[in-house]
């Protein structure tokens, strides 16, 4: 690739790739004023200024196109998309890439593609999206991707975006005060005074000594960094600030909230550590840009290493659970069983496991008692007319009326880790570090005084070692562990200017998700048998975008309402293999929505993104079969390998016709099956006798079509499986327990654990799980709390500790 640059010129600038950038934006969303005239005439003055604006009077924002890319993408995706970006600003280059479409009348006969004209630039960008040549269609969707999902969060002066009015979308509303939650308004003032936001002191210019005294104005016990010797770990050298505590936790969300609660509860000293920051509801903007910014890994563009399937999780103090869609699903029986026997973890069909179900959703005020939003109620009527099943989807929500969520909940209806256990255990004295990054675990050869069963309990308040007081709750107390944990290395600030921070403990929990996890654990060297990062299962999924008719069925508005509501059960399979599709209806707004829609071409995608308030946008997502894995690279930094298998290929065929069966039955005047082909979408006639043969030989169609990646928009919301649980160290990286088989005292507590894919989202089985490690542990471990000891069962009433 470098070659070929330095051959053909200069690579140029950052700056001067943005008339490039500028003409792709106007190519994907060209000005069209003779629509616009129309609209004009008709008094719509909303939609006349929408087809008047093209994607390249938005040049202001193309900059944050190249910021994206160099602050989120992995060296050889920027190498990729800025070798085509700069390629298409020279004429060889654009010839090469573009072909007869690169060719224009007058000498030197060929242009770069900034210059070429619109139609031109039209016909190469069709050529991409269905191109037989796999690398075209990436680099297609990829840009596509970036710049429209820009283009359509961007802000104008006004705090709004000049194409949300034709397509309906209001922006988020201000929420009346008096209707805040007020058990969340006690939460979090719980939760803040808890809060040590080293991150932020550090960027403002703190130095390590005020590290050092907020941290201990915080309660936490800091040693003298400067004493000449004394120091207990190696790793002390040159750090900034050292903390001493029972348990160091590494995240916030699904995994370390419930843990987190029963550790504190029981009266050990917890400090949890999260790379994000904690943003209070009331300071929540709900804007798609902002909250993609702030509180999800990368920007929300995390993917795959081959790019074809984007991956959410949430980076925030909450985790996934502060930007999830509400939907709290228990783990379906046959997924117990299947635990439970295939994978030798009895645990799971246990009455322990049952009772920590209960205690989640509990806490978390868990009803199906809510009306479905417009488009939740399409796909209801549509499965009803095929003579499926239907059901509500439990959630974790309070009020059921915001399709905002998906960017904070901003009056705490919304039962997640901020407003629940984190602030159970912050009530604890727990204390959450944000803004720091944990890179590795400490840990040493285990000393002469190790216990029989491979653990050494150091007691922190007269270091004094005790004999484990429950050994008999782990399944496999008689493994013997080689290493055992000392704490945490973590890092504040970035470069030059990142202080190191060292956190002793003898019990570590990782709680940093199915990415984060096994990264943490392979830049500390452990990988079990090669087992750390295997088996991730990623729940892929794809969309088919349907538009009914407003006359006939009001506006969708999918962003209103209730959030992912309606399912089928028959969907899934669960009587049978236990591997099907889920079907249901999330909530998308315009970034996403702009980024995932078909584009055919710059007019037809216009129409659709005008059409977006007329939009259902039925999700399919399969439990996969297939797996893949989690390595790190040469900085540490996950990377994500994953390919759709030819089971889950057929499963998401399965759930696509679901979908599309259903948006028709229930009087769409058009479905999709999400592909850039005018033969992927279906225009339907109104009678249905008429119609059923058309859809039939549309569905036989789709499930002959051989899979190809970057056909359609992927994304994953569910991340699991890549530390999971099993019953040897020789297929798996924890026991029944969570305890890590190389390193006593290191637990791994989040979704990682899952021995396989839930086939439903994951948050109540990962807290579920979660809440059964951290009541282990709290029985194991509570002899460090001394004269601190607290219960280890803690009862929770709806809504309240």
């Amino acid at each position: 690739m470098d070659w070929l640059l330095s051959l053909l010129a200069p690579s140029p600038s950052r700056q001067e790739l943005l008339p490039v950038i500028g003409a792709l934006a106007e190519t994907l969303l060209p000005a069209e004023p003779d629509r616009a005239a129309a609209a004009k005439s008709k008094g719509d003055i909303a939609l006349a200024k929408f087809y008047s604006i093209s994607g390249k009077q938005q040049s202001s924002h193309m900059q944050e196109v190249i910021d994206r890319i160099d602050r989120n993408l992995t060296p050889e995706s920027k190498k990729e998309l800025y070798l085509v970006l700069t390629l298409l600003t020279w004429r060889i280059g654009c010839l090469l890439l573009c072909g007869a479409s690169a060719l224009v009348g007058s000498f030197p006969f060929v242009a770069p593609f900034a210059e070429l004209p619109l139609t031109q630039r039209e016909i190469v960008l069709q050529s991409w999206a269905t191109s037989s040549i796999t690398s075209f269609r990436k680099a297609f969707t990829a840009l596509k991707g970036l710049i429209m999902a820009v283009v359509l969060t961007s802000l104008d002066d006004t705090h709004t975006n000049p194409l949300w009015p034709a397509m309906g979308y209001p922006g988020p509303s201000t929420v009346d005060p008096a209707k805040v939650n007020r058990k969340t308004v006690d939460a979090h003032k719980a939760l803040q005074a808890a809060l040590l936001p080293l991150g932020k002191a550090r960027q403002q210019g703190s130095s390590p000594a005020q590290l050092r005294d907020m941290a201990a104005a915080k309660g936490l016990l800091v040693q003298d960094v400067l004493r000449p010797e004394g120091k207990e770990l190696e790793e002390e050298a040159g750090a900034g600030l050292v903390v001493k505590c029972d348990v160091v936790m590494v995240g916030s969300g699904a995994g370390a909230g419930p843990c987190a609660a029963q550790l504190a509860a029981a009266g050990l000293r917890v400090v949890i550590l999260e790379k994000g920051d904690f943003t209070p509801n009331h300071e929540l903007s709900l804007h798609e840009g902002d909250a993609l910014g702030s509180m999800y890994e990368k920007d929300g563009l995390l993917a795959s290493e081959d790019g074809n399937i984007f991956l959410w999780a949430g980076a925030t103090v909450g985790g996934g659970t502060r930007i999830n869609w509400c939907v709290s699903f228990r783990t379906p029986e046959h997924v117990r069983k299947e635990w439970a026997g295939e994978h030798d973890l009895p645990v799971f069909t246990s009455d322990t496991y049952t009772h920590a179900m209960d205690a989640v959703c509990q806490r978390l005020g868990v009803s199906e008692d809510y009306q479905h939003g417009k488009q939740a109620q399409k796909m209801t009527d549509g499965m009803n007319l095929l003579g499926l099943k239907t059901a509500n989807m439990p959630r974790n929500c309070v009020s059921h009326d915001c399709g905002h969520c998906c960017f904070g909940c901003p009056t705490g209806d919304k039962q997640d880790m901020t407003t629940t256990f984190l602030a159970d255990a912050a009530r604890n004295s727990a204390k959450i570090v944000t803004g720091i990054y944990a890179d590795r675990v400490i840990t040493a050869a285990l000393s002469p005084d190790s216990l029989p069963n491979g653990h050494v309990s150091h007691d922190l308040t007269n270091g004094v070692s005790s004999q484990d007081e429950s050994a008999d709750l782990d399944s496999n107390s008689d493994h013997a562990r080689a290493q055992q944990a000392e704490g945490v290395v973590a890092y504040v600030g970035t470069g030059t200017d990142r202080i190191k921070c060292v956190f002793k403990a003898p019990i570590v929990v990782s709680s940093a998700g199915s990415i984060n996890s096994p990264a943490f654990l392979l830049r500390s060297g452990i990988t079990v048998n090669g087992n750390v990062g295997k088996h991730l299962h990623l729940h892929p999924s794809a969309v088919a975008p349907s538009i009914f008719s407003e006359k006939e069925h009001g506006k969708m508005n999918m962003w209103e309402g209730p959030m992912m509501t309606a399912y089928s059960p028959d969907a899934p399979d669960w009587e049978g293999s236990g591997y099907g599709p889920m079907v249901s209806t999330p909530p998308v707004h315009p970034g996403l929505f702009s980024a995932g829609a078909p584009w055919l071409t710059g007019a037809a995608y216009k129409d659709a993104l005008a059409h977006y308030a007329n939009t259902a946008l039925p999700c399919t997502y399969v439990r996969d079969k297939g797996e893949g894995h989690v390595t790190i690279d040469k900085q540490g930094y996950p990377r994500v390998h994953y390919q759709i298998s030819p089971f889950d290929q057929k499963s998401l065929w399965k759930g696509l016709e679901i979908d599309i069966r259903a948006m028709a039955a229930a009087g769409a005047e058009s479905v999709s099956n999400g592909g850039c082909s005018p033969d992927d979408t279906l225009y339907l006639m109104g009678d249905p006798e008429e119609d059923r043969p058309r859809v039939n030989k549309f569905i036989n169609k789709l499930h002959e079509t051989k899979y190809e990646p970057y056909r359609r928009a992927h994304l994953s919301m569910h991340q699991m499986g890549s530390c999971r649980m099993g019953s040897s160290p020789q297929n798996s990286v924890t026991d029944s327990q969570g305890h890590c088989w190389d390193v006593a005292g290191l637990y791994v507590a989040d979704a990682s654990c899952f021995p396989t894919a839930s086939g439903v989202n994951p948050m109540i089985t990962t807290e579920s799980i979660a809440y059964m490690i951290g009541q282990g542990m709290a029985r194991k471990y509570r002899h460090l709390a001394g004269k601190r000891r607290g219960p280890v069962d803690i009862k929770y009433e709806e809504g309240k500790q």
